[in-house]
């Protein structure tokens, strides 16, 4: 019999060390000594290994990293692993100079007070933090003196999961230098037998891998190491930096003749269930979608994508139907429809017609769901042997009909009557997440976040879960188990805790009063005996410092407003510095401005094009905004000149969600809300207030646009002598905050407001002394960039603020993503 194909996830993403608080420069310390090969600001990273062990799903991985600080003076190192969101982290050691701090689980609130004391003194810290779907971000930072040796070193477990039929062990390497010794390194034991076992890599050619990497199995026991040599590091023969950027995956796969497998160590049980050759069973499935305003643009264009892949996954023995809810409620068929070749083929054009307006009726739209299957049951429309679903997709809060959450489940819960199960899938941050996953809950399904930012028709395949028993041969099992050498102690007992805290922390979402207590208590009491950093612990290591306690905490973040309100997540505490706010501005002929934090640096380039072209400068297809300009040039261009003056003397700021729009001249603003206009002069001074909107304007000087905490705009006014011979009046537009704005912001300014990375090099005099000639790797492009300088006129409209910037020609290509042309637009809205 061929092995069932089991999927599952490890992701250990390694970020390197990086030494923080200077700038970094483009050349090596010129001193008394040589620097080791691998040396970045002083900072030597020597080893790095990323241990894996996984037994029966169950996965134990430990990332270590070495480091020594060559520079003359004290560094800051930060150290960034990226784990799963399902994990546990369980340890986390600090090592300096050969002295160890490990770190202890407590409970959040006795955690929570040291670090309020911590702060009060003055301290910050590394985060815990969300790092996209399925990815928390453990970042800690520690003061290391000249010639100190430092080893980090965290640990954390995790269930793997199925995915997509095999299981995987996904990794991102990402050391940000070479190192000199690093090392992957996978055992598995699988007490049913492996298979097969598979290694590769993104980021390096198949001839290199072989070299470096070794792979075996045989029986129960598989083991995978990758150790790439300096040599082998290396993006090109003579260069410095790594090419170690990028997936390391190991794929296995499990013998599956037996469907069930039972483990039982010491008392502890577990039990995993993979049936295989069962016969499909049909589905009824009502998809329940929400098509309010607030699903315009890409949310209602993935639902579109993921809609259609689910329909090409249905078997001619299925059940659907669709109902979309916004002020009102509508449906495809009045009836559950068979999945025939031709219904699914209209149900395809239906799906590519769906178009988003109005409220956001989510009661009305689930009790007609429910009654639809109610009913094709009762009338023995659909198969007996056949299990229903209800899957709902919305993005935001009832506000028309019976709008009240605690009413909503009550009437769900009631039409339901436990009969099947309901999913509720919830798109983005702004919705009552606790309100969809208290519902589907009790009503036997689950829900789930949809981040607009990937894959979503991957995130709405939901299936039913199975119940199998099995009677296993225990003495069998417990002669496998003893076979592990090499694997992790107390595994199942562990296991059990991991899998035993889980069901808890669930439960503990849906309940009330002395019964959510009860759950509470017990899901601590495991994770402080297991040593689990779960949303109810936190992980503190306090080491002495100048005869103060420097204390680290590393936290789990959560769901509900509770986990909110508790600590924020942290890890190694170090002397407060303000963070900076990277800034990203077009000003003046139009120069692009992007400030690096990371960097303390500024890379900039202009935009060569001919009056009256509007450009794309931002757009975000989450949050609706988007913000256009138009070029202007000079009154009369110099037939003598090789170069042309050009501004910008429109912009157009709009928000779809909010159905507004705002067009900025140099001679007057004008607001559309919806169909009413105000128009407004620069020589006003006003303010105008609406929910979500505050509009700023200063007298001949700027005006400040904001939608909400998070996203604020600034226009400055550029006039000149009205009898200029050359000069027009123009606009800069200054982007002061954008930390609301989602990860699929794009546009020329736009696609800045997410991190990305810059070297420079080979800095060396040009044709003009005052501005050296270097080398910059950007975006995998290596490009030939000349050091400037810009203003910014944020403070002073006349004189405006030296900002020196790494200069990118032609127009940004290589640092833009495509080129200008990309850009232009037909009209400012």
């Amino acid at each position: 019999m061929a092995p069932a194909l089991w999927s599952c996830l490890i992701l250990v993403l390694f970020s390197g060390l990086v030494a923080s608080g200077f700038p970094r420069s483009p050349f090596r310390p010129l001193g008394k000594r040589s620097l080791p090969e691998g040396v970045v600001d002083g900072i030597e990273v020597y080893s790095t290994k990323i241990s894996c062990t996984v037994t029966s799903r169950f996965a134990h991985n430990v990332v270590t990293t070495r480091a020594v600080n060559r520079a003359e003076k004290a560094k800051e190192v930060s150290f960034d692993v990226e784990l799963p969101k399902t994990a546990f982290i369980t340890n986390f050691t600090l090592t300096i100079d050969g002295v160890t701090y490990p770190g202890n689980v407590k409970e959040k609130e006795v955690a929570k007070k040291q670090y309020e004391k911590a702060v009060s003194q003055g301290k910050t810290a590394g985060l815990v933090k969300a790092s996209g779907r399925k990815l928390e971000k453990f970042t800690v930072s520690v003061n290391v003196a000249a010639g100190s040796k430092v080893t980090f070193e965290l640990t954390y477990e995790e269930l793997l999961k199925r995915h997509k039929g095999k299981y995987e062990m996904y990794l991102k390497v990402q050391p940000k230098q070479l190192v000199k010794h690093f090392e992957i390194e996978a055992d598995i034991f699988e007490p049913q037998g492996i298979s097969m076992l598979d290694a590769e890599a993104s980021f390096i050619t198949n001839d290199l891998l072989g070299s470096a990497l070794t792979k075996s199995f045989s029986g129960k026991k598989g083991r995978v190491s990758f150790k790439p040599s300096l040599e082998q590091q290396r993006s090109c023969p003579t260069c410095a930096d790594s090419l170690l950027n990028g997936d390391f995956t190991i794929t296995y796969d499990v013998n599956r003749e037996s469907p069930a497998n039972v483990q039982i160590v010491n008392g502890y049980f577990v039990h995993f269930f993979a049936p295989q050759g069962l016969p499909a069973v049909p589905k009824n499935v009502v998809f329940v979608i929400d098509i309010s305003g607030s699903m315009t643009g890409r949310k209602i264009q993935q639902t579109r994508e993921a809609l259609l892949r689910i329909l090409g996954d249905v078997k001619e023995n299925d059940y659907l139907n669709f109902i979309l809810f916004s002020s009102d409620v509508t449906t495809w068929k009045d009836s559950l429809v068979q999945a025939t070749p031709e219904n699914l083929q209209e149900a395809r054009a239906f799906v590519r017609n769906i178009h988003s307006g109005g409220m956001t009726n989510i009661n009305d739209g689930l009790l007609r769901a429910i009654s639809m299957l109610n009913k094709a049951r009762e009338e023995h429309k659909i198969p007996e042997r056949s299990t229903s679903i209800v899957i709902m997709l919305t993005d935001g809060d009832a506000n028309v009909g019976e709008s009240r959450p605690e009413k909503i489940q009550e009437n769900v819960r009631n039409a339901i009557s436990g009969k099947f199960p309901l999913y509720n899938l919830g798109f983005g941050n702004n919705l009552n997440y606790n309100f969809l996953e208290s519902m589907a809950l009790e009503n036997h399904g689950l829900a789930r976040r949809i981040y607009e930012d990937s894959d979503a028709d991957l995130q709405l395949q939901a299936t039913n879960d199975l119940t199998f028993t099995e009677e296993v041969d225990v003495k069998e099992m417990e002669k496998a188990l003893k076979e592990q050498e090499y694997i992790f102690g107390n595994y199942i007992e562990r296991l059990w805790a991991y899998l035993t805290i889980e069901q808890l922390l669930d439960k503990r979402k849906n309940a009330y009063g002395e019964e959510k207590e009860n759950l509470t208590a017990q899901a601590l009491d495991l994770s402080l005996k297991y040593h689990f950093v779960t949303p109810l612990t936190s992980m503190v290591v306090t080491k002495p410092e100048d005869s103060e306690d420097q204390t680290a905490i590393a936290d789990k973040p959560g769901e509900d407003a509770e986990a909110r309100s508790v600590a924020p997540s942290l890890a190694y505490l170090t002397n407060y510095q303000p963070p900076q706010t990277p800034y990203y501005y077009v000003d003046g002929d139009p120069h692009f401005i992007i400030q690096v934090s990371e960097k303390d640096d500024a890379i900039c380039f202009n935009i060569d094009e001919d009056p009256g072209t509007v450009l794309r400068l931002i757009q975000d297809p989450v949050t609706g905004l988007t913000v256009n300009g138009q070029i202007t040039g000079d009154k009369i261009a110099s037939p003598d000149s090789q170069t042309r003056k050009t501004y910008f003397g429109k912009l157009g700021i709009a928000n779809a969600l909010m159905d507004l729009r705002i067009e900025v001249t140099t001679e007057k603003i004008t607001l559309w809300n919806g169909a009413v206009q105000s128009t407004f002069s620069w020589l006003d001074t006003v303010t105008i207030t609406q929910d979500g909107l505050s509009v700023t304007i200063n007298r001949k000087k700027n005006m400040a646009v904001s939608f909400g905490d998070g996203v604020t705009f600034v226009v400055i006014l550029h006039q000149v002598w009205k009898k200029h011979p050359d000069h027009h009046d123009f606009l800069g537009f200054y982007v002061v905050d954008s930390h609301r704005m989602s990860v699929q912001t794009h546009g020329l300014l736009g696609q800045f407001f997410h991190p990305f990375d810059f070297k420079v090099s080979d800095v060396h005099p040009g044709p003009d002394p005052t501005k050296p000639i270097a080398t910059m790797v950007v975006k995998n492009h290596q490009l030939t960039v000349t050091r400037g300088s810009q203003k910014d006129y944020r403070k002073d409209a006349s004189i405006g603020t030296k900002v020196v910037c790494w200069f990118v020609h032609n127009n940004g290509e290589g640092l833009i993503d495509g080129v200008h042309t990309d850009y232009i637009i037909p009209s400012l809205f």
